[in-house]
């Protein structure tokens, strides 16, 4: 029987991911589940495994451990992952509180795709692309990470190393503390949304960001940016701050500072007295098209408007959503004239075309 080694385990895991992209195996259904994916790698590993001598037995813990694959009485380990597309995902905590007892060595294998699957592996500190908070701090992964740019090559650590510690989030917190700029401060975020490790102050971000993040409220929160009653731009200040990590101490200032326009063009005609939000509207309706056509998934957008992804999975049917919601509010803020409804209808028909 071969002693265990690096090198030897390599060797297993290119076996394995050779046997699964050469039609080994398929994802049920077309989707690389978790569960699936696991019981395969375990299946296929065991095979590889055996094939180069080594009989120490595969066991598979399946996400109540980590690593989700072990080498029984080994330092050697295997995470497995996998995605609908792509080759990122959130990863593990860093506390690594649910370590298996004497690994010290892991590896991820990454399982990708729908009708076009493909494996790969790697170590598992080399696809560490950052770090993110959700409740706690957890590594965000990504096969793609140029060789030697890691994360914790970045901060001259391996996984070993952090698996060794006592408290490896300490080591974290003390990176990102060395790395704060000027207007940043470190924040500790609870609850399930992932975000960055630093709060930022609105009037510190780079003019093109906060145009971005604007366009991106018309965009995701209509209702709570244009409404005459309910403008309490609540949900912006939320997503800004989970999301992104900024603090906006004066948000209405973006959208309506000044309260009104006298005269402002729009659409086919000119508006007289028009509320200041339609002029700021207007200057960011390119983004605010291309953010609802382009820039979100149906899944992320059947999140912010509460609707199934079948009703959103096209940019057709998320603008005629997001018209649908809009329109009304538009008029709203206006007398209801008959030439104030045929400039709103106007603009957004030029909007879209």
């Amino acid at each position: 029987m071969s002693d265990l080694d690096s090198k030897l385990v390599e060797a297993i895991l290119a076996d394995t991911v050779l046997a699964l992209n050469t039609g080994a195996w398929r994802p049920p259904g077309g989707g690389a589940t978790a569960s699936a994916f696991e019981k395969e790698a375990r299946r296929q590993l065991e095979v590889s495994a055996l094939a180069h001598g080594v009989r120490n037995e595969v066991i598979l813990h399946s996400g109540r451990k980590f690593p989700d694959i072990v080498f029984k009485d080994s330092a050697y380990g295997v995470e497995i992952k996998t995605a609908q597309k792509g080759w990122s995902c959130l990863g593990n905590s860093v506390a690594a509180s649910t370590l298996v007892d004497r690994v010290s060595q892991v590896y991820l294998l990454f399982g990708s795709g729908e009708s076009n699957f493909e494996a790969r592996y790697s170590h598992y500190e080399d696809a560490v692309k950052s770090v993110e908070v959700t409740h706690s701090p957890r590594y965000v992964l990504d096969m793609d990470v140029p060789r030697g740019g890691s994360y914790l090559r970045r901060i001259g650590k391996n996984l070993a190393d952090m698996l060794a510690l006592d408290d490896p989030i300490s080591c974290v917190v003390e990176e990102a503390r060395r790395n704060l700029r000027p207007g940043e401060h470190l924040w500790w975020i609870s609850g399930g949304t992932a975000s960055p490790m630093t709060i930022r102050l609105w009037n510190k971000l780079e003019a093109s960001e906060r145009r971005k993040l604007i366009s991106a409220a018309f965009a995701f929160f209509p209702v709570s940016i244009l409404s005459r009653a309910e403008a309490d731009y609540s949900d912006f200040v939320v997503w800004l701050s989970q999301k992104h990590s900024i603090l906006h101490p004066c948000v209405r200032d973006s959208f309506t500072a000044g309260g009104r326009v006298p005269s402002l063009e729009f659409g086919s005609g000119v508006l007289e007295d028009a509320p200041k939000i339609f002029k700021t509207l207007r200057s960011h309706m390119s983004e605010t098209y291309d953010i609802i056509t382009s820039g979100i998934s149906a899944e992320e957008w059947a999140v912010f408007y509460k609707c199934n992804v079948r009703e959103c999975d096209t940019p057709k049917k998320r603008l005629n959503m997001w018209r649908l919601l809009v329109e009304p509010l538009l008029i709203d803020r206006t007398a209801g004239e008959e030439y104030s409804i045929d400039c709103i209808r106007s603009f957004l028909d030029s909007a879209s075309d």
